[in-house]
């Protein structure tokens, strides 16, 4: 039935029965730490457990411990900072943290995206959604497993599409197998990682039948990815000319701060100023909160050369829906 709600309006207030994330979890790859213990690097810890995300395990993080986590593991007890994997390095049962990190760094917090475990497959709906609105015809497959010859198995099968999205296990992570099987079963990778915020990970390549887009696992760098590089794919190959989302100049209503070096997708909400259209960042950013995609948010462009975005400045921003267009933007 979920898939029939695509366009539709709730009839009444839709609560959820539980929260999501259900337990604090991890925003990447990494190490679940005590920031006691990494406050100055490098610090070598070692490691007392592996915990794949779905899985929970009973070890808990004491003094000079830390657990390997991948992106949406249960963050353990008695940590209370991830470090990511960039900044360390494994050896030998032990992890050297390299670079210091903020007390609380790439934690989400029980119910951040919903307040009323395991990982809510969110994706294959909401991907489906998107598909069905660009003109497509989704073909919903099963869960697969983070082993490489089942990842290869569903591979060889899925690419009988014309175009095939998988999503996660395209990052650096040790079982993030997808890069590596897609070469497997015949894909040509034209390219592996984009510098954007959110969905950096992407991976693009092309087979006999068709393309390939490996998205990124997080729900909203899965959806981002998807309205900037796949809708116009699936638009083009159905012949339209009209092949983006509309975009529009807004002015800016406080100043942001972003990541330098990434061109940042930063979620908006937009409105009707006395000047034109209004943006205004969603309190959250977090690349796990799907809500901030919903609500007719909108990407506010934000150049990759900038540290902080200046109020009263104009930037580009691609509209997600009509609705919202009509209601930002009345004269367009």
């Amino acid at each position: 039935m979920l898939p029939g709600a695509l366009g539709r309006v709730a009839a009444e207030d839709v609560v959820s029965g539980r929260a999501v994330p259900a337990a604090p979890n991890s925003a990447m790859d990494g190490y679940a730490v005590r920031h006691a213990d990494v406050a100055r690097a490098p610090a070598r810890l070692r490691i007392v457990a592996v915990e794949p995300a779905g899985l929970v395990v009973s070890e808990a993080v004491t003094a000079g411990t830390a657990v390997k986590l991948f992106t949406g593991s249960v963050v353990p007890d008695g940590a209370d900072t991830v470090v990511r994997r960039e900044d360390t390095e494994e050896r030998d049962g032990e992890v050297v943290v390299q670079v210091a990190p903020a007390r609380g760094a790439n934690i989400r917090g029980t119910g951040e995206d919903i307040r009323p475990g395991q990982v809510v497959n969110s994706n294959a709906y909401t991907l489906a959604a998107a598909v069905r609105e660009a003109g497509g015809e989704p073909i919903v497959l099963p869960i697969v497993r983070d082993q490489p010859h089942v990842i290869r198995e569903a591979l060889a099968t899925a690419l009988r599409a014309d175009v095939l999205l998988t999503s996660g296990g395209v990052s650096v992570g040790d079982l993030d197998f997808v890069k590596e099987e897609l070469a497997a079963v015949g894909v040509e990778r034209l390219f592996w990682k984009v510098a954007q915020k959110p969905g950096k990970p992407l991976v693009f390549g092309r087979h006999a039948h068709g393309l390939v887009f490996g998205l990124p696992g997080n729900a909203v760098s899965a959806l981002v990815c998807f309205y900037v590089y796949v809708r116009p794919a699936l638009r083009r190959l159905q012949g339209h000319r009209r092949l983006h989302l509309p975009v529009v100049e807004a002015t800016l209503a406080a100043a942001v701060r972003k990541t330098a070096g990434l061109t940042e997708f930063l979620r908006v909400r937009l409105d009707d100023g006395a000047d034109g259209p209004v943006a205004t960042a969603l309190p959250s950013q977090s690349s796990g909160v799907l809500t901030s995609l919903g609500g007719g948010a909108s990407l506010l462009v934000a150049p990759a050369e900038r540290s902080e975005l200046a109020a009263g400045v104009r930037y580009p921003v691609i509209v997600l829906s009509e609705a919202t267009l009509a209601r930002a933007a009345p004269s367009l």
